[in-house]
């Protein structure tokens, strides 16, 4: 996988994200969130690795009733910036 590759996924990913009732995720979005995780650490993308990795532990979290929707939106909302900067070209690591 490449850089475009994971951008697309990423996009891909959150593009089929509900917009609230985070409780209710699938697990396999999960498993699929944590994959994208070890990609993007696999290609040195740092900040895409720990903000989805944040996105992670906030749906695991939110599954759990120990965590709200608008934790779980923060951390969607970050990710989703990152991901438009990253398709302009405007990313910095963290």
């Amino acid at each position: 996988m490449n850089i475009e590759e994971m951008q697309t996924r990423l996009h891909a990913f959150l593009d089929k994200l509900p917009a609230s009732g985070f409780e209710a995720i699938a697990d396999g979005d999960i498993s699929e969130l944590e994959s994208l995780a070890g990609e993007a650490d696999s290609l040195g993308m740092k900040s895409a690795k720990q903000l989805t990795a944040n996105l992670v532990q906030a749906l695991k979290a939110r599954k759990n009733g120990e965590n709200t929707d608008e934790s779980v939106q923060l951390r969607i909302t970050a990710l989703d910036f990152y991901v438009q900067k990253l398709q302009q070209g405007t990313t910095e690591d963290l």
